[in-house]
């Protein structure tokens, strides 16, 4: 492994000044700044919904049921629309109709219950002032506040209606949190719980792909090149394999790092763009910015150090695997046979991740313990576990040393598969030849 450095760097700097990966980067990271800073302000700009104020003054009510109800209560219901309306009540649609057409101002209210469910339909006279919008306030309006009028047809005293319209909230906690101690970020918990898991396996997940193919075109370029004899020659081949999975893989976390850079800038300039157009801006990825503050004690120093160790060692092993393709590789054309076993690998982890419970942060430690210490399926599970405080450190550093001896194995078949394969003429052989091959040498 003496050779590894001087592998490692020439390799990372032809990726880095590489013309495809340099525009890669710099469109990339100007489209990452460029996309928040102005969609936000236009979101803000031309989305502002302007109040429409109803001009309904008066509701005819039809309501099938037996068991009236008072609906002039519904005047009190919100204290921003609707507060000045007459309800009044009708026989039959055609009456009501008849006497709305009269006002101008008014509208039906047909209230029905076909099954066990209720139906309300919002109708508007053939001969009335009001337009389309005015029914359509109006009917967000019932919509919202019917469950009111429920109450009221069942007759319950006041008291208990307050009970009934008390706020529930549900919770779990353990032991220590039953003697008084919270969680103050159980909220924020479940938001990420629910959003850090797809983001960590949707980034890896392409990021992977992209060098994975990145690290066998490399690792088949002395092929070739013909330099292969060359470097059999001064380099072994494990040191050379590795040298260049970790050059593939450090060029990648230095883009993905340029590209979060671009769209943290990017963010920054959206809400000072925001605020400048509307200071009391109400948008939500506001409100969650200026919740981060409130969050960063949920995280640990380790455990962010850790979650990072972890992508970067995943990003590693898969890096690894796609060597094999290369080592066995004769030319370029032979990469959609032999990278077979890094694909099928990266699928079968994805979805088994996906369908396993391995995104969610709450599952219960024994459901997910194989994905956790699975290398090809840690990666995409415990760096979210690892935020969440969803695994102590020991078991971090566990994983990851799994994780990162998985990778140096594989890179170490791969060298060795690459020497097998240096004067190998022909299709690439199957995993039954490789095998035969792997056995017999000396």
């Amino acid at each position: 492994m003496k050779s590894i450095g001087k592998i490692f760097s020439f390799t990372f700097m032809q990726h880095v000044k590489g013309k495809g990966y340099r525009n890669a980067t710099i469109i990339g990271m100007l489209l990452c700044f460029l996309l928040p800073a102005l969609i936000m302000p236009a979101v803000e700009y031309f989305g502002k919904e302007e109040h429409y104020e109803s001009r309904i003054t008066k509701v005819y009510v039809i309501d099938e049921e037996q068991n009236l109800a008072d609906y002039s209560f519904l005047n009190s219901a919100d204290p921003e629309q609707f507060q000045n309306v007459t309800y009044e009540m009708a026989d039959s649609v055609e009456t009501a109709a008849e006497m709305a057409s009269s006002d101008g101002y008014a509208v039906l209210l047909v209230v029905g219950k076909p099954d066990d469910s209720y139906q309300i339909s919002v109708l508007l006279p053939e001969e009335t002032e009001l337009v389309q919008k005015d029914a359509d306030a109006y009917e967000k309006f019932i919509d919202r506040y019917f469950r009111y009028v429920l109450i009221q047809k069942s007759q319950l005293a006041y008291t208990q209606i307050a009970e009934l319209t008390m706020p529930i909230e549900v919770s779990v906690r353990d032991t220590e949190a039953l003697e008084g101690e919270t969680d103050e970020y159980a909220a924020a918990r479940e938001i990420f719980a629910v959003v850090l898991p797809y983001l960590n396996i949707m980034v890896l997940y392409f990021m992977i792909l992209a060098y994975g193919q990145g690290t066998a075109n490399s690792a088949i370029m002395e092929k070739t090149s013909k330099l292969m004899d060359l470097f059999l020659v001064s380099v072994k081949p494990g040191a050379m394999l590795l040298g260049k999975v970790f050059a593939t893989a450090a060029s990648g976390i230095l883009q993905l790092f340029c590209w979060i850079g671009g769209l943290a800038g990017g963010f920054a300039l959206g809400t000072e763009l925001v605020k400048w157009i509307n200071p009391q801006s109400d948008m939500a990825i506001l409100q969650l910015f200026d919740a981060f503050g409130e969050f960063s004690g949920m995280f640990t120093v380790s455990g962010v150090i850790l979650a990072l160790l972890m992508l970067a060692a995943g990003l590693l092993l898969y890096c690894s695997l796609a060597a094999i393709g290369g080592a066995i590789a004769e030319k370029p054309e032979d990469l959609s046979s032999t990278n077979m076993l890094f694909v099928m690998v990266l699928i079968i982890s994805f979805f088994a991740t996906m369908y396993a419970g391995g995104t969610g942060a709450d599952v219960p430690w024994d459901a997910i313990t194989w994905q956790v210490w699975m290398p090809f399926t840690a990666i995409l599970v415990t760096p979210t576990k690892i935020l969440l405080g969803g695994m102590t450190v020991p078991q971090a550093l566990g994983s990851l040393g799994i994780v990162v001896l998985t990778a140096v194995l594989v890179t170490l078949l791969a060298g060795k598969l690459y020497r097998m394969m240096s004067l190998y003429k022909g299709n690439p052989p199957g995993p039954a030849k490789l095998l035969e091959m792997l056995k017999n040498e000396k």
